[in-house]
């Protein structure tokens, strides 16, 4: 797909990382967080009231490991951990990016949760524990090997994780939970993209007469992708500020980008299965606005320690045998029912 096609829609990538409940933890990160290295040999990263532990940490990263192993190997590629990433190993680059951002962020959350009044319940400790025992019955011999972890580890991992999902309940708790038709709404369009002023006209006097759209879109439009589902924020403003106004069947005047020329057709102005859909995606992001703004003043006031030399030797185990459950997605099993 070329490069300019991203004018017609963001589209979303697919991000390896914490499921729906979880979901906001990895993306603030700790980029405004002050690193402190001194430690001990067994805490790896330290908040002003969080540790964690070398071995909390190493289940991380075998669930990173599991789960990069699983998606890479059902798109065919079996290498992806000698692979680059700029200069540095893919590994690196994982281990020093998603994966030290999330435990940042963590610590952080953790840290929160005491100024918050946010504390676990004695039913919720239990839930971690039995959690954990879930987890950790589903790993290998070797798998725990390569952790040297137990699942003592596991449950305080849990307890942490439903901290700081809790916490981000509490800072999100005043925002208005209804979303509006036209914020949730997801439409069906049809566009046609063209170099030149008189490739598009050419195109438009076409379905003036009677061709249809789409039959003159396969054979005029620069991109081989013709049927479009967006919601707002995913066009180019431009387009949108033109689609979000039509009605079905109704087709545009010709709009003018930075680097096309466009014809839009509405074939649905609000399809209610995807809208719906939708409406959790957009309420989920605007969870997340509300609470990584207290999250990101919190996190440039407050220093996260991290024993550099312990994290610079942490490896990832380049094996595909990895195959123990999702360390997230048993925590939804018992934690995660109504939450976005």
């Amino acid at each position: 797909m070329i490069n300019d096609e991203k004018e017609v829609s963001a589209l979303r990538k697919q991000i390896i990382g914490l499921t729906a409940c979880l979901a906001g933890l990895c993306f603030s990160g700790c980029r405004d967080v002050v690193l402190s290295t001194s430690l001990n040999d067994h805490i790896l990263f330290s908040g002003t009231k969080t540790r964690l532990s070398l071995e909390e940490c190493s289940l991380v990263f075998l669930d990173f490991q599991t789960r990069y192993n699983l998606y890479y190997e059902n798109l065919g590629e079996t290498d992806f951990w000698k692979e680059k990433a700029g200069e540095i190993d893919f590994s690196d680059y994982l281990r020093d990016g998603r994966i030290k951002e999330e435990l940042c962020t963590l610590v952080l959350l953790n840290d929160m949760a005491s100024g918050l009044g946010v504390t676990l319940t004695d039913e919720e400790r239990s839930a971690c524990q039995a959690a954990a025992a879930d987890y950790y019955g589903s790993l290998s011999d070797e798998e725990k090997s390569y952790i040297q972890s137990d699942e003592s580890k596991a449950a305080s991992l849990y307890e942490k994780y439903r901290i700081a999902q809790k916490t981000i309940d509490e800072l999100c708790s005043g925002i208005n939970t209804e979303v509006s038709d036209n914020d949730k709404r997801v439409m069906i369009l049809q566009l046609i993209a063209a170099p030149s002023y008189e490739e598009i006209e050419q195109a438009k006097e076409r379905i003036s007469s009677g061709e249809d759209f789409e039959s003159v879109a396969k054979e005029v439009s620069r991109f081989s992708q013709i049927e479009y589902q967006v919601s707002r924020g995913t066009l180019n403003p431009i387009l949108e500020e033109t689609a979000i106004y039509m009605s079905d069947g109704e087709v545009s005047d010709i709009i003018q980008t930075e680097q096309n020329y466009y014809l839009i057709r509405c074939v649905d102005d609000f399809d209610e299965v995807l809208s719906s859909e939708n409406e959790s995606q957009v309420f989920g992001k605007l969870r997340y606005a509300t609470w990584s703004q207290s999250f990101t003043s919190y996190a440039k006031e407050h220093t996260v320690g991290i024993s550099e030399e312990i994290w610079e030797n942490l490896h990832f185990y380049q094996t595909t045998a990895f195959t123990s459950d999702d360390l997230y997605k048993t925590y939804d099993r018992y934690f995660c029912t109504n939450s976005n």
